[in-house]
């Protein structure tokens, strides 16, 4: 799916993750691929992960396993986000960092998606 290609975390290994989490969850949403992807990220958007509407970032456990996999390019991430908004981004919820930072890289991929192919 090209849309998907539309970010600025494209080159990032963990992008090529991110993207079969995001086709397997809009499976369960109507109309085309394009409109299942925009009614997803509206709801991610609107959510959060810690709705728990990604099944793989529910479980602390789960997060630290894949935060673990993926610690340098989701830090990278992070930072990336940082600079482009000249502020550190606190962790609001108290989780632990490695929930954090899923939550966050997600959220974050998702949401420079949707900017780039909806708005």
């Amino acid at each position: 799916m090209k849309a998907l290609k539309k970010t600025a975390y494209h080159t990032y290994a963990v992008s090529e993750v991110f993207n079969k989490i995001i086709l397997r969850k809009i499976e369960s949403y109507n109309g085309t691929k394009k409109q299942q992807l925009k009614s997803f990220l509206q709801d991610l958007q609107q959510s959060g992960c810690i709705c728990g509407m990604i099944s793989e970032f529910i479980y602390h456990a789960d997060c630290k396993s894949f935060y673990i996999a993926h610690l340098e390019e989701l830090e990278n991430i992070k930072n990336d986000l940082e600079d482009s908004l000249g502020e550190t981004i606190p962790n609001r919820f108290k989780t632990p960092h490695y929930t954090f930072m899923c939550w966050l890289c997600f959220e974050e991929y998702c949401y420079s998606i949707y900017r780039s192919v909806f708005e």
